[in-house]
């Protein structure tokens, strides 16, 4: 069964989270809305699934653009369901669309911040783990202000 927010729960996570990125507050100043922890909670499922698969195909093929390429996919996937149902409250259909190409995007910034940490000599499996966090924080605010924003669906 999907959890739907009531409209006056959404309004009140869209005020909370509008209040947060309005503040000014720097990342470690602002307490964040219940909305982001659940976010951050699901992430850490999502992370550990997505590198997984990442590890996996990287040792397999030593090729860390293919790893990253096969985990964002099979990872945006699995992603769009969690995130969609456990965070936003929906895994309406109409915003695949919008959720893949933020993950798109996703991946372009990691496969090229990767390379460049794999050319000053950074190991791929670690340079993954340490874009994480970049990338979760990029994530979560393409969805939550433009793949499950209030105010319509379509692609």
């Amino acid at each position: 069964m999907i959890r739907r927010d009531s409209g006056a729960e959404r309004a009140d996570e869209l005020a909370e989270d509008t209040r947060n990125s309005r503040s000014g507050a720097t990342a470690l100043g602002f307490a964040p809305s219940a909305r982001a922890l659940r976010f951050f909670a699901v992430g850490l499922v999502n992370t550990a699934f997505g590198y997984a698969i990442f590890y996996l195909v990287w040792r397999e093929t030593l090729d860390a653009t293919i790893a990253a390429a096969v985990s964002t996919v099979i990872g945006a996937l699995f992603n769009f369901l969690s995130i969609g149902r456990l965070v936003f409250g929906s895994s309406d259909p109409r915003f695949l669309g919008r959720f893949v190409a933020v993950y798109g995007l996703l991946f372009l910034v990691d496969a090229l911040a990767l390379k460049a940490l794999e050319h000053y000599g950074a190991a791929a499996s670690i340079a993954q783990a340490a874009l994480t966090p970049l990338l979760a924080a990029l994530s979560y605010l393409l969805n939550r202000d433009f793949v499950f924003r209030s105010g319509g669906g379509g692609a």
